[in-house]
Order: structure tokens, then C-alpha cells, then sequence
């Protein structure tokens, strides 16, 4: 009798198959990952269990992979070496990093279709992500008529299907301008922290070394950047009243302290320049009228400290005084990028409509190069002419319309934003991405720099986010929800 009681019911036939081709799959998963991974395969069964939860929350996605772009450098970094670990390639040239991307995507867009939304694309961005499309399709065509193999010409592209498809990803989530508030709090915490990480890293003596024995708190672009757009929000809130958070304010100094110490100088133009602008646009018309003798006063400074010869051994004033025209030329890899300029130069009068396609390497030797870098004949230190050298001319349009169209997204943002931090972000932004013009013209960061674009795509998605929720915030309050 005690026997029945304990007996167990059966489990119908059909979930038995179910549960038992489950197990043998994930056998077979955790098999072929171990034998190609090592040990590491074991986690992929976690993983694929992680990659599940995250897909049904496209924010929290978006938001996870944003903070680990930004918090892990690459191997070049001495503190936290481990975090370069986000950016190896267990498959084929398939990072980890396009795999977290992937997922934002995908998450994205079954965030849409669950909800059975229209696919929203800002207007201002249509035709430059129409241009950047048919672009990548002609730069893998080209390549492979030249004789790469069309993997690898695809492949080559990853970084570009970045700046294509994650504004759009983000611009189509739904979230409102309160979250967006936190999320933007969340990013100037995270510039802060970086700013702290940067300077142990400095005190430490664990960065790239620069003039000499010192060392740096940041090469990489991407830390410099997001701590560049932090302290322009800041400084445009403090102007137009904003009232930002005290911690935001007792950061700043840090943040100042980091990107000096980063000695990239295409990054003290750009926060200059950035100044300039924010004071041109936000400040009232008696401030702007002391910004001509203010920017005077700036490039006077500049031809000063470049011409005159400094008894000093700081790397600082080093640094300052390479921006003359003179210490361009001595300097060895200054000279190499004018040389590598006027080469690429040379190959794109040779192939001025289609470019090389991607993958293939420019040939020319209209000037001979005081340094060979490893690829170096695959990258060009001008973002444009990078864009027209791999893409042709349908890239370089899509160049100068991404731009063109981030600028009227931001300044749109700007002008329709009601959270006073989102605004100044907005505006930010606008002198940020008009400081980025002058930077991409001493490397090629904007579609090139896979983490730099991540941050940059993802920026230019919360920027229309941010001007789409204000259009449709006027929409209702002029009567006409059914719009919005």
C-alpha cells in the first residue's frame, strides 16, 4: 500500500523526447565548445543561458555591453590586464565584442516585433545609413573583384555594421526620458571612474609611455572620449543652470586631470574646440561677444608655447610644443601620417570612384615613409579619406552625411530635450561630434576604432531617442497624440 503511494506518475512521451534531445544537444554544444575552446567551452551552455535573459531586455543589453566597452581597455592597459579578455576571437575573426553587438541587435528588434512597432529611423540619419549600406555592399564587392576572398572582405566590415545598425537599434527602444536620465547618470559615474582608473594607472606607471620615461592614463580613444563629452555636459549644465548632482561636480577635477594626462592632442583640440562652441551656444549674447578675443587669446597661447623653446623636461609643455609646424616635421611618426596622407592620396586619384574595397592594402609610393607599421597600409590617419579609399565615393558620402546627420540629431535633441541634463548631454554632443571632425583628421576613429564606434553609435541613438520623445512630448500637448 505504501509502495502505491510512493509510486511516481509517468511523464507524457512526447516532453520526455523533448527533455532528452535538450540534454544531447547541450551535450554536443558543451563537447564541440571544449574541443575548440578548451576549457572554457564549459561555459558556453551559461553563456547561451545569459544570452537568453538579456535578449528579452533590450535596455538592459544595451546598457551591460556599453559599460563593459567602456570599463575594459586592451591589452596595452597595465591596470585590470584581464579586461583586454572582452576583445579576443574565439571564432574566425569573431570577437567577443561583435557577439555582444549581435545581441543588442537582435534584442532590439524583437523588442519591435514583439510589440508589433514600426521600425522608427530619424530622419536626419535615413539617407547617411542609406549611403554607409550601399557602401559596405560596394567596398565587399570591390574587394573581392581585387581578389580578397569575400569572408574577409565581409568580415572587414564589421566595425561600419556598428555605426549602421546600433543607432537604429537604440533610437527604437522604449524608454522614456526619465530612464534615459539615469541611464546618463549612470555613463558620468562610469566617465568618473575611468578618470580615477586612469590616474592609478599613471601614479602606478603602468601606461603606454610618453616623452620619455612618463606614462599615460589613456591611449585608446574610447575612455577619452566618453570622459571629453562628460566634462562638456557638465560644463553646459553649470551654464545654463542645470544643477547637476554635487558628486558630478566634485568629479570634475579628476576628469580634467585624466584627459590632460591622456598627452592625445587631437583630444585637447577637440575639448578646446568643444569649449569654444558651448560658449558660443549656451552662454548669453554679452558671453558670446567675449568669445572672439577669448579664442584669440586660446590660439595666441598655443603659438606661443609651439614657437618658443622651453627649457623644460615636463611631457606636458613636450607635448604643447610638438604642435608646431616645425616639431611636425622632426618628429618621426607626425612625419610618417603627412607621408601616409600624401600616398593615400596618390591611390585614391587612381581609383577615385569605386576605392580599393575592403581588405585590400594601398600600394602607392609618392612619398617615401619614415616608418612601417604592421597594417599600416590598411588604415589611413584621415577618417574621410579612409571612407573613400575602402568604400569610394559612396563611403565618403556616407562619411560626411553621418556626420552631418549626428549634428542635426544632437542639435534637434537639444532644441526639443525637457530634462535639463539630457539637454546639456545634447549639446554636448553637438560640440562634441563637431570636435570629433577635427580629431578624425589625425586618426580614423569613426568606423574604424571598433569600441570608439560602439560608444559613438550608441550616443547617436540616444540622441534621437532623446529629440523623438521631446517631438512627441509637443505632439501631445498641441492636441495631437494620435501623431506622436
Amino acid at each position: 500500500m505504501v509502495l502505491r503511494w510512493l509510486r511516481l506518475p509517468a511523464p507524457p512521451r512526447r516532453e520526455t523526447l523533448i527533455a532528452g534531445g535538450a540534454t544531447l544537444a547541450t551535450a554536443l554544444l558543451v563537447a564541440a565548445a571544449v574541443h575548440k575552446l578548451g576549457t572554457a567551452g564549459l561555459l558556453v551552455p551559461l553563456a547561451m543561458l545569459g544570452a537568453v535573459i538579456l535578449i528579452r531586455r533590450p535596455v538592459l543589453t544595451m546598457t551591460l555591453v556599453v559599460a563593459l566597452t567602456i570599463l575594459c581597455e586592451g591589452s596595452d592597459f597595465g591596470l585590470l590586464h584581464f579586461t583586454s579578455n572582452l576583445y579576443i576571437q574565439p571564432y574566425r575573426g569573431i570577437s567577443l565584442l561583435d557577439l555582444l553587438v549581435g545581441l543588442v541587435v537582435v534584442s532590439a528588434l524583437l523588442d519591435v516585433l514583439r510589440d508589433r512597432r514600426a521600425v522608427r529611423l530619424p530622419r536626419a540619419l535615413a539617407l547617411p545609413l542609406a549611403f554607409l549600406a550601399l557602401a559596405m555592399i560596394a567596398g565587399a564587392v570591390t574587394g573581392h573583384a581585387a581578389g580578397v576572398s569575400l569572408r574577409f572582405s565581409i568580415f572587414s566590415e564589421h566595425v561600419l555594421a556598428y555605426l549602421l545598425l546600433l543607432p537604429i537599434a537604440v533610437v527604437n527602444l522604449e524608454i522614456d526620458e526619465r530612464q534615459i536620465t539615469r541611464l546618463l547618470g549612470g555613463a558620468m559615474a562610469l566617465a568618473i571612474v575611468k578618470a580615477v582608473l586612469g590616474l592609478v594607472e599613471v601614479s602606478e606607471h603602468l601606461g603606454a609611455r610618453i616623452e620619455g620615461s612618463s606614462t599615460l592614463t589613456y591611449y585608446e580613444p574610447t575612455a577619452n572620449w566618453v570622459i571629453m563629452i562628460a566634462l562638456l555636459t557638465l560644463l553646459v549644465a553649470m551654464i545654463v543652470r542645470a544643477k547637476p548632482p554635487l558628486w558630478m561636480l566634485l568629479g570634475s577635477p579628476l576628469l580634467i586631470a585624466c584627459l590632460l594626462l591622456s598627452y592625445r592632442r587631437s583630444f585637447w583640440i577637440a575639448s578646446v574646440l568643444g569649449v569654444l562652441l558651448v560658449l558660443l551656444l549656451a552662454t548669453s549674447p554679452t558671453g558670446r561677444r567675449m568669445l572672439v578675443p577669448a579664442s584669440l587669446a586660446v590660439a595666441a597661447a598655443i603659438w606661443l608655447l609651439g614657437s618658443i623653446h622651453f627649457q623644460s623636461n615636463l611631457p606636458l609643455v613636450k607635448r604643447v610644443t610638438s604642435l608646431s609646424a616645425s616639431n611636425l616635421e622632426a618628429n618621426a611618426e607626425d612625419r610618417y601620417r603627412l607621408d601616409e596622407r600624401t600616398n593615400v592620396l596618390s591611390e585614391i586619384g587612381q581609383h577615385p570612384i569605386t576605392g580599393l574595397g575592403m581588405g585590400v592594402p594601398w600600394q602607392a609610393t609618392a612619398a617615401p615613409l619614415s616608418v612601417e607599421h604592421e597594417e599600416g597600409r590598411q588604415y589611413v590617419h584621415f577618417a574621410a579619406l579612409w571612407f573613400w579609399l575602402k568604400l569610394g565615393l559612396l563611403g565618403l558620402c556616407a562619411y560626411l552625411g553621418l556626420i552631418a546627420g549626428s549634428l542635426v540629431v544632437a542639435w534637434q535633441a537639444w532644441r526639443r530635450g525637457r530634462e535639463p541634463l539630457l539637454r546639456a548631454f545634447a549639446l554636448a554632443s553637438v560640440c562634441g561630434i563637431a570636435g570629433l571632425v577635427t580629431m578624425d583628421t589625425t586618426a580614423s576613429f569613426t568606423g574604424v576604432e571598433a569600441r570608439f564606434t560602439l560608444v559613438l553609435g550608441v550616443q547617436i541613438g540616444l540622441l534621437a531617442l532623446i529629440a523623438r520623445r521631446g517631438e512627441d512630448a509637443g505632439r501631445e500637448a498641441t492636441g495631437h497624440p494620435e501623431l506622436a
